[in-house]
């Protein structure tokens, strides 16, 4: 949801980084976008941060080994529009490139991350404006993320030992669903305080997946792709958020976040979105849905302490269920932001299962 990972990871960088320009000069998100495929899936550089970042369940075909992952692309720009002059000096670039990668191996109830980042002066990170299947989309080497001519994606990507690799294939099967009203999805008062998002819920995905040391060569399973592109921060007073991601049993995808603010009530601004088995797609603004948090999970690494259980009703829509993580040890602890990411299953009035993210338990999540 955009700026929800905006406010953490497309923002994370200045917690490192002086901010020596005006935001005055990125375009903003704004209603009545008409959204255009496959150029959507391209870089928007006019926009100061955006994402490619899917997730994923699958199972091993030798033997059902069930394991989830995240990769996730993330473009940061430094100079605005108008300050990209003609420039001789690889030291002077206009965006910083960074990726996530993580497996969460199911079974043996371990999760395996690493954060790749780059300056992409010597072309080791990028983003691509080729027509499909002739350059990646984008590129944190040596994490790739191709389109290709039939409208797939392939991803290749690898940690810096090569103890952990992808080499996936997905096909989408559905259109997009946009995200927000029209895909404007609105985090704070204000024009301008939301994001560009859609997202396509259910990719039939294949290949290849290798984690500590193991590889299986068969993979098979659903993903979940969210493209998101912003310029803009979480509202004051917003201290983290809590994402859902879920394919259900019945054919219905949904996505749910709430946004907490610091006196522990959800913000107004919080949203998800309802694809019905028959296509029909909903909107679902912050009073359509409730979420009860259950069983916590303490991290002994980073004293993170997640709600890894969650209770979620739709009274107008039948559906009330429990989601709870695949396996609880399922953070990615990195710098300079901490959350958890991880595989869930869903169970009640639907079964199913997809991806969770919780941020703002362990420490501070830079949000402006």
């Amino acid at each position: 949801m955009a700026s929800h990972r905006a406010a953490a990871f497309g923002l994370l960088l200045f917690c490192i980084l002086p901010s020596f320009f005006a935001l005055a000069q990125w375009k903003t998100a704004k209603p009545g976008k008409n959204y255009q495929f496959p150029a959507d899936h391209h870089t928007h550089p006019d926009f100061q941060t955006e994402w490619w970042y899917f997730t994923g369940n699958l199972r091993a075909s030798e033997d059902g080994h069930e394991l989830g992952y995240q990769i996730t692309w993330f473009r940061q720009g430094i100079r605005p529009p108008g300050d990209r002059a003609e420039v001789q000096s690889r030291f002077v670039i206009d965006h910083l490139h960074f990726v996530h990668l993580a497996v969460s191996d199911v079974r043996r109830k371990a999760h395996h991350f690493e954060q790749i980042a780059h300056r992409g002066a010597y072309g080791e990170a990028g983003t691509g404006a080729a027509p499909a299947g002739q350059q990646p989309l984008v590129w944190v080497d040596p994490c790739r993320l191709t389109l290709k001519e039939d409208g797939s994606f392939h991803i290749v990507a690898k940690n810096s030992d090569g103890t952990l690799a992808l080499d996936l294939r997905l096909r989408p099967t559905r259109a997009p669903v946009f995200n927000g009203v029209g895909g404007l999805s609105q985090k704070a008062p204000g024009e301008g305080n939301g994001s560009h998002y859609y997202s396509l819920t259910r990719m039939e995905t294949t290949g290849e997946v290798r984690v500590d040391g193991r590889s299986y060569s068969q993979v098979t399973g659903l993903s979940w792709f969210d493209r998101e592109w912003s310029t803009s921060a979480l509202g004051d007073g917003q201290v983290g958020w809590d994402w859902f991601a879920l394919n259900l049993s019945d054919g219905a995808d949904l996505m749910l976040y709430q946004l907490r603010r610091d006196d522990g009530t959800r913000s107004p601004f919080s949203s998800g979105t309802l694809r019905k088995p028959d296509g029909t797609i909903i909107h679902l603004p912050s009073e359509a849905y409730q979420l009860q948090p259950g069983r916590t999970w303490k991290s002994q690494d980073t004293g993170g302490h997640y709600p890894v259980e969650w209770k979620i009703t739709l009274p107008e829509h039948a559906l009330d269920v429990t989601v709870s993580a695949a396996f609880d040890a399922q953070e990615m602890a990195l710098f300079p932001v901490t959350y958890w990411e991880g595989a869930v299953r869903v169970e009640g009035s639907h079964s199913g299962e997809g991806y969770m993210e919780l941020t703002g338990y362990a420490g501070e999540v830079p949000l402006h």
